[in-house]
């Protein structure tokens, strides 16, 4: 399997797990982690994290972490799935662009 496949596995993963999850404890950390990806103007709160998501979750989200880290998505990728956790796990938190 090449990287590039895995990468869409993890993505793909992810926009199933958050609209799974909607706006349920974990699925708001997991929304936060999406969104700070995506803004580089939000902050991103690891105790939200650590208290939230469970085993399952927690190492989706270090895959995810490990894709941003190593810069194998585009911004466009990432703001798309930080829009989809928007919509549905936080619909209430705002981008930093938004909130000008």
């Amino acid at each position: 399997m090449t990287g590039q496949s895995n990468d869409v596995d993890v993505l793909q993963e992810t926009a199933e797990t958050i609209r799974r999850l909607g706006s349920c404890t974990s699925g708001e950390a997991l929304g936060d982690l999406l969104m700070a990806f995506s803004d580089s103007g939000r902050g991103l709160r690891l105790a939200r994290l650590q208290g939230a998501l469970d085993s399952e979750n927690t190492r989706l989200a270090i895959r995810l972490l490990d894709e941003y880290l190593h810069r194998n998505r585009s911004h466009e990728e990432w703001l798309a799935l930080g829009e989809l956790a928007q919509r549905v796990a936080l619909p209430e938190e705002k981008f930093s662009w938004q909130t000008r």
